[in-house]
């Protein structure tokens, strides 16, 4: 349990250096990429603390959700954006309460 809090402050941290880097249009990219690497140790340290789930679903998920996300946004022109992000959001709030009634 020490070592996922260690990994918790290392995410706190890359999510602090994203933010600040998201500030300036040429940094940005890569605050981008900085914010999401301290997200997946986020994700990472969680998962791997509770050693009572099933990780190979939970990869498997990720997986499906990476591959239609990372479709989704190479196919989307920029000006579709806000769109785009409504409809992750709807989809999102869909899990939320399918999950929450079982």
């Amino acid at each position: 349990m020490a070592y996922s809090n260690i990994f918790y402050v290392l995410a706190a941290v890359l999510f602090i250096l994203g933010i600040k880097k998201l500030s300036h249009p040429k940094t940005a990219r890569n605050g981008n990429f900085i914010a999401a690497s301290g997200m997946l140790i986020a994700i990472l340290a969680t998962l791997l603390s509770y050693g009572a789930i099933d990780l190979q679903m939970i990869f498997i998920g990720m997986i499906i959700g990476s591959i239609i996300g990372a479709t989704f946004a190479l196919k989307v022109e920029m000006t579709q954006m806000p769109q785009m992000v409504a409809i992750f959001n709807g989809f999102g709030g869909s899990a939320f309460s399918a999950c929450r009634r079982c």
